[in-house]
């Protein structure tokens, strides 16, 4: 059985156009989500579903991609998962790309282009990583700096494939920086940092990506962290902070251990951030169900 179903433009293939702009020019944008069967309810969610639509129709906009109807995405949704729980799969990861389209040769492109839909459903997998010491390091490859498109989850992604061929499984993740040595975000996740009871998470205005869990984290702070200051943090300022974290749609809140020689401590509270998105009520209030 395969670990993945594919869904592109509303049939069950795994073959896109070799003229679609997403593989020529990474013209496009992505989400990636986390789903599960609720066996009590008999049915579907996935988490953050309205959030993740919400950054993809907004990415479109700035992008200037034709943007995918409401009907549509949601229709595409119910079926690939279906799809997925009638082959037994109970969890996994729901990515959607939308790229412009199929265009010609070159840059410009055609106003009134239809966007390429592609759902992906994959089936979890155990990680063979060990969660239980998390070490992180810097990364010698730059993040690219473009406004215009800073936060948005394009298609664009070879500042995080080139960091992350810089280590092997010594560590679990590695940070980027941008040109004046601001400390940015991780290959795959956004990263905080604690100092007596004040949450702290860099600027992203230039480069990065504003991920979903971010956002989560950044709206729920007040109910655990007198405040949140978003600021450029400064590599030398790393052993001013006591606890680190990390976050993405997929593993949601991951204390660090170790940044390089620096150690973290796991600040109380962190702890609750952490119990507050594993337990079971929370995690149902987080699902949309199709």
């Amino acid at each position: 059985m395969n670990d993945y179903i594919s869904l592109i433009n509303g049939k069950f293939t795994n073959k896109v156009s070799v003229l679609d702009r997403g593989l020529s020019y990474g013209d496009g944008l992505f989400e990636t989500m986390s789903w599960c069967y609720l066996e009590n309810e008999k049915n579907v969610g996935v988490e953050f579903w309205n959030r993740h639509i919400e950054r993809i129709r907004y990415g479109c906009s700035i992008m200037k991609i034709k943007t995918p109807s409401l009907r549509i995405l949601n229709e595409y949704k119910k079926e690939i998962l279906n799809k997925a729980v009638s082959n037994g799969w109970n969890n996994g990861i729901l990515k959607v790309i939308i790229s412009r389209g199929v265009g010609g040769r070159g840059y410009k492109f055609e106003k009134q282009i239809s966007p390429s839909i592609v759902f992906l459903c994959f089936h979890s997998q155990k990680s063979n990583f060990s969660k239980n010491i998390i070490k992180v390091k810097y990364c010698k490859s730059p993040i690219s700096e473009n406004s215009q498109i800073a936060g948005l989850k394009h298609l664009n992604r070879l500042d995080s494939v080139m960091a992350r061929s810089e280590w092997g499984d010594e560590y679990y993740e590695g940070i980027l920086c941008d040109s004046k040595n601001n400390l940015i975000e991780g290959t795959m996740t956004n990263i905080f940092f604690i100092k007596e009871n004040i949450l702290f998470t860099p600027k992203i205005t230039k480069g990065g990506i504003k991920g979903i869990m971010r956002q989560v984290v950044i709206e729920k702070s007040n109910m655990f962290f007198d405040k949140i200051k978003e600021i450029n943090i400064k590599k030398d300022c790393l052993n001013h902070y006591d606890s680190m974290f990390l976050t993405n749609s997929v593993i949601k809140v991951l204390p660090v251990n170790f940044f390089l020689e620096k150690k973290f401590t796991l600040h109380d509270s962190l702890k609750n951030l952490i119990i507050f998105f594993e337990e079971e009520n929370s995690k149902k209030k987080n699902l949309e169900l199709l």
